[in-house]
């Protein structure tokens, strides 16, 4: 059985180069810096949005016993 705090590390695991990704392809894509707020802003909601899924997803997942 993982604990909470195991579950929201491999969230965080998961989220964080998601996010770098989509702001760095945003980024790329307007043709401006990282620093634009367009791209910090992408970067977090897909970040965020990631690890709040695998979070949710690892609550929820298969009820069978390891």
């Amino acid at each position: 059985m993982t604990s909470i705090r195991e579950r929201a590390g491999w969230a965080v695991l998961f989220g964080l180069p998601m996010g770098v990704g989509i702001g760095v392809a945003t980024a790329r894509t307007a043709g401006t810096g990282l620093a634009d707020p367009l791209v910090v802003v992408a970067g977090g909601v897909a970040g965020v949005g990631v690890a709040a899924f695998v979070f949710g997803a690892s609550l929820t997942g298969s009820r069978h016993p390891e």
